[in-house]
């Protein structure tokens, strides 16, 4: 190679090298990445102290990683790479099962799995995270001391309460990871969650009932490509939600609404984002993913008062159909968008209840769907979702009005998560 070549090649690399890095530099500086629907790192604080501690290198290493330019375009080549047809950690093990006799009830079969930045896909159909192997005892035993402790500050104020533990997906779904990545930690979790709270607390565990379900029924209660469930695993918690307070409960006794109330369909028009596919630049077609299931109360929910107020604080909802559901004409849909998404506060107050109590629920998203169904049930709920505070107090949120009912309702998969700051002040 003759010498003004090499000058060239050399030139070049510097140029493409520097270039990044002047670039990234000058380039302001993001706050979210939308092909991984995940905050971006900032800058750390540099100072003499700050620069002498292991925890400053690896947040500056991330902040560059995240800030680099041209990174959503690296992102998304890298998981088109990891999607291809290539890549398939199932190939050994469908050699090994493939003369394996099964049945209707066992669900589907998993012919083809890879990881996408550390999302798990099967069959192009079901995206599910790695799972966790490891049981958190410590990070357990934090959450469960807060929870014994607002429980009793509730009951000391005469306020009924209890706690509904709904079961998660990744839990229900393990049969849909290959064999070599299932793992019992989520159930042995659960166990040892429920082994650390006060034998006082009212436990509400919906698992039992869905523990019943076969692994195809399960299947149809989740959605395919995002971490929650759809509305018919949501309204069968919903079922068994009240049946199991009403059996338990002092001052509430009352019925859940029935399927035979609700007009069902299904999504068969445009894109569904859910919040895995959305993160791996959607390796699975939106337009046929998650053809969910649509239910619609035959009587339309009415409210004598709703209050909605967003993350953010603002209050922006007049009509409950501008807050939740279905709403047909729409060319993308998401978890969120059907079910009213994640709020600080929501209060419905509905006179046609067959009571007058008070009700408050601290939830987390899974109760999303749920919320104008209970408020069926009760002449008045108050829901707060305590992540979009950064001052928050249940204690006195329950001192200063008095609540014949407080519920806390939790996915079992959301064991050690910002819901259980209940002090933030």
């Amino acid at each position: 190679m003759n010498k003004p070549i090499s000058i060239v090649y050399i030139v070049t690399f510097l140029a493409i090298i520097f270039g990044f890095a002047i670039t990234s530099i000058i380039s302001p500086d993001r706050d979210i990445s939308t092909v991984e629907n995940r905050s971006l790192s900032k800058l750390p604080t540099i100072n003499a102290k700050a620069i002498t501690t292991r925890s400053f290198f690896e947040d500056m290493n991330q902040y560059v990683n995240d800030q680099i330019v041209f990174r959503d375009e690296m992102v998304k080549i890298y998981q088109t790479q990891q999607n291809s047809k290539i890549y398939n950690s199932m190939l050994f093990e469908n050699i090994f099962h493939a003369q394996e006799s099964r049945t209707p009830e066992d669900g589907t079969k998993i012919k083809d799995s890879r990881i996408v930045s550390k999302l798990v896909v099967t069959n192009h159909k079901w995206i599910l995270p790695v799972p966790d192997k490891v049981v958190h005892t410590n990070r357990i035993d934090e959450s469960t001391a807060k929870l014994n402790d607002v429980v009793k500050f509730a009951e000391d104020l005469n306020t009924e309460t209890f706690f509904v533990f709904n079961p998660s997906r990744t839990k229900a779904l393990m049969h849909l990871y290959p064999e070599y990545m299932q793992t019992d930690a989520y159930a042995k979790s659960k166990e040892y969650f429920l082994s650390k709270l006060d034998k006082s607390v009212n436990v509400v565990n919906i698992g039992d009932k869905f523990d019943a379900f076969t692994k195809a029924q399960l299947e149809e209660l989740y959605l395919e490509t995002d971490h929650h469930w759809n509305i018919k695993g949501a309204f069968t918690a919903y079922q068994e939600m009240i049946t199991q307070i009403s059996n338990k409960s002092t001052q509430f006794k009352d019925k859940p609404m029935s399927l035979g109330e609700i007009n069902v369909s299904k999504l068969t028009t445009g894109k569904f984002e859910g919040s895995y596919n959305t993160q791996i630049n959607f390796a699975i077609n939106p337009k046929t993913a998650d053809r969910t299931t649509i239910y619609e109360p035959k009587v339309p929910f009415t409210f004598s008062k709703l209050e909605v107020i967003n993350k953010d604080g603002t209050e922006n909802i007049k009509k409950f159909s501008d807050f939740y559901g279905f709403k047909r004409g729409q060319s993308t849909y998401a978890y969120g968008t059907i079910y009213g998404g994640d709020r600080r506060k929501i209060t419905y107050e509905n006179p046609k209840a067959n009571n007058k109590l008070n009700v408050v629920l601290l939830k987390d998203s899974f109760m999303n769907p749920l919320t104008p169904y209970l408020a069926q049930n009760f002449h008045k709920l108050t829901v707060y979702d305590n992540r979009y505070y950064s001052e928050f107090s249940l204690k006195e949120i329950l001192s200063n009005e008095h609540y014949d009912m407080f519920i806390i309702a939790f996915h079992d998969d959301n064991l050690f998560s910002g819901n259980y700051e209940f002090e933030k002040k």
